[in-house]
């Protein structure tokens, strides 16, 4: 029997495209099923992708290595949850609450966390392209993991992610990877970006005073109308940078 090649080039763009998985092994009833029973909310390695769970309280959930991919978490209250190893790659968080929560080694490539709330939060993975407007970020942990340079990723990567008129007052961002992202009007006080690769970066308007920038490279980056430089550390010896 001759194989069918519309199924072949189906089955081969479902392996490869991880948002064209199979559909989610609990559907949104049954995990707030869970929740009213009041039982510790156990999600860790479940498959959830492409869920609509906008507005449903996760708070202190365990979601270790959960599959949340193209999944719609908006409003989502997952303060203190447990994000590690997580993949939520074009997941929608707008105005999620990630407050405390724990994110190591989480995939959220081309996340939208417009006006999320990731205070306190402790991030380290992927979040290339990801969209971070107006979100609060104030006193999170984004700095490289130095005592585990063995395992990946151990920094955070959030190249050409938009985190324009964010909240970023005292994040850790050591090390960070963070080419062309798009910062004006960000408020970065008392920020520490030491090593960060801020190159093409915009930081125009964005508001400097106390930040950290020693030894970050910051090549070609925009600092047109950026407040508080003459506070920021760093930013001297960044002769390339564009003032």
């Amino acid at each position: 029997m001759a194989s069918n090649p519309l199924i072949l080039f189906t089955v081969t763009l479902l392996a490869g495209d991880p948002l064209m998985a199979p559909a989610a092994e609990l559907s949104r009833e049954q995990i707030s099923a869970q929740i009213a029973a009041g039982a510790p909310l156990k999600l860790a390695n479940r498959d959830l992708s492409g869920l609509d769970l906008s507005g449903i309280d996760l708070q202190g959930a365990d979601l270790f290595s959960a599959n949340l991919d193209g999944a719609r978490l908006d409003g989502a209250k997952l303060h203190g949850a447990n994000l590690n190893r997580a993949q939520l790659r074009k997941a929608s968080l707008r105005g999620a609450d990630l407050s405390d929560a724990s994110l190591y080694a989480v995939v959220m490539d081309g996340a939208d966390l417009t006006a999320a709330n990731l205070a306190g939060s402790r991030v380290i993975g992927l979040l290339n392209g990801a969209n971070l407007s107006g979100a609060g970020l104030a006193g999170a942990d984004f700095g490289a993991d130095m005592a585990n340079q063995g395992m990946a990723p151990a920094r955070v990567e959030m190249n050409n992610a938009v985190l324009a008129g964010a909240d970023l007052r005292g994040v850790n961002l050591t090390h960070a990877v963070m080419a062309y992202a798009k910062l004006q009007n960000a408020d970065l006080r008392g920020a520490r970006l030491r090593w960060a690769d801020l190159s093409g970066a915009n930081l125009s308007g964005a508001n400097l005073a106390n930040a950290d920038f020693n030894h970050a490279k910051l090549d070609g980056a925009a600092l047109h109308g950026a407040h508080g430089s003459a506070t920021a550390s760093g930013l001297e010896a960044n002769v390339s940078a564009k003032q």
